[in-house]
């Protein structure tokens, strides 16, 4: 948050929460080279985190036939037509470039928050991690709603502004800014990187 000191990024209080890097989300924009570099750096997060080690999370939405909304508000509710990330479907698993690896965490959910009735939090609380460095999508949507309900449990967010992404660049803007000026910290991965990577 703008004013205040930088959280203490370290390894015994830090996680890295890769947010809905799925195939239905950004497979079809992975040729463009600016979603080629935000991939590129966040595999180097992900191998940086894998060796100090601290924990990587993926959070992953499914769009699950027996947990839709309510016959009555589902038009009021629902987005997406057809349903992105369908259970069970190719869309809904994380792209190739970043697959889990065998000790990452993987915590579904089957509304936009990575809180809303999922192990996250109780996940955070046996880690002892309550700084979460987030990349991935949609900032202004799922990332920005992370942040939210993270300060909500006195959990710091810090979202990457190289390794996040929106629809538009003005979306990116505005949901960085509302999480910098309100909700957390908005650094760069580089600038991470270096910190976590110091001694102690």
């Amino acid at each position: 948050m703008k004013g205040a000191p930088l959280p203490p990024l370290g390894r015994s209080n830090t996680a890295l929460v890769l947010h809905d890097m799925q195939n239905d989300f950004i497979k079809a924009s992975l040729s463009k080279p600016e979603m080629q570099a935000v991939v590129k750096r966040t595999k180097a997060l992900i191998d940086l985190a894998h060796k100090l080690p601290i924990p990587v999370i993926y959070t992953r939405v499914e769009s699950d036939p027996t947990m839709t909304f309510p016959k009555e508000r589902a038009p009021y509710l629902s987005r997406a037509t057809p349903p992105l990330c369908v259970k069970g479907t190719l869309g809904a698993e994380v792209i190739d470039e970043l697959k889990p690896g065998s000790g990452d965490y993987i915590v579904t959910k089957v509304r936009s928050s990575a809180f809303h009735e999922t192990r996250l939090e109780t996940l955070l609380r046996v880690k002892g991690a309550w700084i979460l460095i987030v990349a991935g999508g949609l900032t202004n949507w799922g990332v920005e709603w992370l942040a939210r309900d993270a300060k909500s449990r006195d959990i710091v967010t810090v979202a990457l502004r190289d390794c996040t992404y929106s629809a538009t660049a003005e979306a990116q803007d505005a949901s960085l800014a509302n999480i910098d000026d309100f909700l957390g910290y908005v650094m760069d991965s580089g600038q991470v990187m270096e910190t976590l990577s110091k001694p102690g």
